[in-house]
């Protein structure tokens, strides 16, 4: 049931496990949402030009890339900047995307070399493999994601590649998307005009029809609620009362 819109132009939305969320707005403003919508915190960056991506699935440690300028920038909770991390610097040099690791590192995939990387806070390289063997096809990674000791690549041509956190490959799910969320043993993703819920373990899918996703940018679910990103709003579900 529809709950509440905000008004926002945004390009980027993503929540984090505890039902916060962040949206980017158009001149690289991060903002922090809490559930209802209300504005908790912001950070902005003027000088590192677009924030490409964000990961906030560990909320304590927020990280934004800077594509264009090849940098990640760590924030803590409250959105202050703790570092920034010049990728040139551990010799990557075209990074597309990248994701907070559960151990405190960060994964970096370059495609331009293949190289799926690890690196610490304090730019060490703790890990790097190149894919070239699994990627025979030029590949257009969009996003990185750690979840439950796995490691999964979504490419807009490809599907999304799923790897253990060693780098070994381990399967292709060819699903055509930008976007993925975990909840347990369900990866979900948004495929117009669904959002689609896929039981990793079952093979299973459940759909949830969205409506009017004609400006649809993105769509995130967090603790029970839904939120579309649209060109001038948020507007927030309850799925629980479905």
């Amino acid at each position: 049931s529809f709950k509440k819109t905000v008004p926002i132009k945004a390009r980027i939305c993503a929540t984090d496990p505890i039902g916060n969320l962040y949206v980017v707005k158009e001149n690289t403003t991060l903002l922090k949402l809490n559930a209802h919508g209300d504005s908790i915190g912001f950070f902005n960056e003027i000088k590192k030009g677009k924030i490409h991506s964000i990961d906030v699935s560990n909320p304590l440690r927020v990280l934004l890339f800077f594509r264009e300028y090849n940098q990640v920038v760590v924030l803590n909770n409250m959105l202050t900047h703790k570092s920034t991390l010049k990728l040139n610097n551990v010799g990557l040099y075209n990074v597309a995307c990248m994701a907070n690791s559960a151990d405190g590192g960060i994964w970096l995939y370059d495609p331009s070399t293949a190289t799926l990387a690890k690196i610490s806070e304090q730019l060490e390289l703790l890990q790097s493999t190149n894919l070239r063997n699994i990627f025979e096809n030029s590949s257009s990674p969009v996003q990185l994601i750690e979840h439950e000791r796995s490691l999964y690549i979504t490419d807009t041509a490809e599907g999304i590649r799923k790897f253990d956190l060693f780098s070994f490959y381990n399967t292709t799910y060819h699903f055509q998307t930008k976007n993925i969320q975990f909840f347990t043993n369900y990866l979900v993703y948004y495929q117009q005009p669904y959002l689609i819920s896929y039981n990793l373990f079952s093979f299973s899918e459940k759909k949830i029809e969205l409506p009017n996703t004609s400006d649809l940018l993105q769509v995130r679910m967090a603790r029970g609620l839904l939120y579309i990103l649209r060109s001038n709003q948020i507007d927030i579900y309850d799925l629980k009362e479905n």
